[in-house]
This record gives C-alpha cells, sequence and structure tokens, in this order.
C-alpha cells in the first residue's frame, strides 16, 4: 500500500531560527516534516497521475493516509501517539494547503495540493479552509535547486488562522523553500503554531530521514 510506513524528515531550514524560538512543539522547533515516502516509485507514480492524468481518487487515499500519519508522526512530545480519527486528539485547528499557480490550476483543471488536503481534513473531522494566495506565478516543477531555493511568496487570511494550530499539506517537498514562505506568512497572519505534511519528499540536502 502506499506510504503505508509514513517517514520524519529532518527539515531545519524549513523554520526561521527566530520563529523557532516562538514555538513549544518539537516537531515544528526542529522543522520535522511528516511524509508518507521518498519521491520515487510507486509513490512518484501515483502523485504523476493525480498532477497530470486527473486522478483524483488519488488525492482521497492520500488524505486518508496523511490524516493516519499524523497521529504516528506528531503525536506529542512525551511519545504519545494519538489517531487522527479522534478530535481533538492532534491538537489540529485548521487544515489548509500550499496553493500552486492560477496558470497550473487551470490547466490541470484542479490543485492537486487542495485535494489531498480536503482529504486529511475530512478524514481528521476539523475545519478545512484556503488561507494561502500565491502572489507570483512561478512554478516550481522543472526549476533548478537554485531557483527553488528562492520560492514563491505567499500571503494568508488572519482572520481564518489568528490563534489557531494549523496543519499545511504540500505534495512534493524538495527544497524546502516554498513550504518555508507559506508556513512564515501563515505565523505573521497570526497562527499559533504551523505544523507540516507532504505526500512525499525528495532525499537531498539537507533532507535526512530520521525514523
Amino acid at each position: 500500500m502506499l506510504g503505508a510506513t509514513p517517514h520524519v524528515v529532518r527539515a531545519p531550514h524549513i523554520v526561521d531560527e527566530p520563529e523557532a524560538s516562538l514555538h513549544c512543539s518539537v516537531y515544528v522547533g526542529a522543522g520535522l516534516v511528516v511524509a508518507l515516502g521518498e519521491y520515487r516509485g510507486e509513490l512518484r507514480r501515483a502523485i504523476h497521475r493525480l498532477k497530470f492524468r486527473n486522478a483524483r481518487w488519488i488525492a482521497v487515499r492520500f488524505g486518508r493516509q496523511l490524516a493516519r500519519a499524523i497521529g504516528e508522526g506528531m503525536g506529542g512530545s512525551a511519545g504519545v501517539v494519538h489517531t487522527a480519527l479522534d478530535p481533538g486528539s492532534h491538537g489540529v485547528d485548521v487544515v489548509t494547503f500550499v496553493p500552486t499557480t492560477t496558470r497550473r490550476r487551470c490547466l490541470r483543471g484542479h490543485d492537486q495540493s487542495a485535494l489531498v488536503a480536503s482529504g486529511v481534513a475530512r478524514t481528521m473531522r476539523v475545519r478545512f479552509v484556503r488561507t494561502l494566495r500565491r502572489i507570483d506565478s512561478r512554478v516550481q516543477t522543472g526549476s533548478s535547486r537554485a531557483q527553488r531555493l528562492h520560492g514563491p511568496r505567499f500571503v494568508a487570511h488572519a482572520r481564518a488562522v489568528r490563534g489557531r494550530n494549523v496543519l499545511l499539506v504540500d505534495d512534493v517537498l524538495t527544497t524546502g523553500s516554498t513550504l518555508r514562505r507559506a508556513r512564515s506568512a501563515l505565523l505573521r497572519a497570526g497562527a499559533a503554531e504551523v505544523r507540516c505534511v507532504v505526500v512525499a519528499y525528495v532525499k537531498a540536502p539537507p533532507l535526512t530521514r530520521v525514523e
């Protein structure tokens, strides 16, 4: 089964040092991101079918598996593992996603991260909202690693996230620049905490698997 065993990858570059000191969560402070697995093989092919062949049913499966992975990977600093199916046990108030560009969304007819995030929220029984707006049109797919490190820019709707614990969902973690900028926008808008989950990660420095 795809993503049967969740991974936790260390991505400290996603968390700026001043922000890290404001939060007590070990997962945020250590820059840890929960993923279903490495971006290769069957998982990579499934993501491609979702993104480029409109196989939306795959997003539903990803959403369910990520929700379960959150309970295992973000169970708490004391090592207590909760199931994401128990309302309130996960400490998440809002689920949102990293939006793709308007052009990509129009070409594909959907935003794959939104579909996955919606499935996560439905499984966890928490509110799903679009809180981030992308304010540039640069795409990450096909960009060099140096170009990806700059990352896109985002603004967040403060009313939806102020004082809340937010779960931020994306499809693939490569350099971490997109996730970092999206997370920073949510914190600037007043989110109490932002935890990050992705469907897959690209194994490249400075990402290292820790579980």
